[in-house]
């Protein structure tokens, strides 16, 4: 009986020494949380920011192969038509082509200029460029698109904190146009 009696003191005595450790450990695993949530949270603002940019990257690319898609249809007016077309939102007025003799490729700039400035992307410009290639019997022609716009980038500041700073970000759609 006494030996059951000396196990019982020694195991009251135990757990009246540890009584204080499960708030250490509370306290421990709750630093840990912050840290972690803490990490988490800045995780979750730079793939917002990234998020953003990849959208604004996919509405320039669609931007810049809706006009190619245009131009295929159109492809025997390529340089009477489209090369030369400069957009900028500073002058809107720029769709040059002659409606009498390039009504199509006016309508397709018209049409793309207006979805182009109405994209969302911050000073949006868009330049075409026709470039005859190879013999000149083939008819061949390199076709380039470039739409530019503002977009947000990361500069790391002394210290190593980071800034979003407005920058200009460029797609280019390049392709090979030949008739039929």
């Amino acid at each position: 009986m006494s030996n059951r009696m000396h196990d019982r003191n020694v195991m009251t005595n135990r757990i009246h020494r540890e009584q204080g450790f499960t708030l250490i450990e509370a306290m421990l695993s709750s630093a840990i949380l912050a840290v972690g949530l803490l990490g988490l949270a800045g995780m979750t603002t730079l793939s917002f920011t990234r998020n953003s940019d990849s959208n604004e990257v996919m509405v320039a690319t669609n931007l810049a192969t809706e006009l190619v898609e245009r131009m295929q249809f159109n492809r025997r007016n390529l340089v009477n038509g489209y090369n030369g077309i400069n957009l900028t939102s500073a002058n809107p007025a720029l769709c040059t082509q002659a409606a009498l003799t390039q009504p199509v490729a006016r309508g397709d700039c018209l049409q793309w200029q207006t979805r182009l400035f109405a994209s969302g992307l911050a000073g949006v410009q868009a330049q075409v460029a026709v470039a005859a290639v190879g013999p000149v019997g083939l008819n061949q022609n390199n076709i380039g698109v470039t739409v530019t716009w503002i977009g947000s980038s990361q500069n790391t500041i002394a210290g190593g904190s980071a800034a979003w700073v407005p920058g200009t970000k460029r797609v280019t759609v390049n392709t090979m146009i030949a008739p039929e």
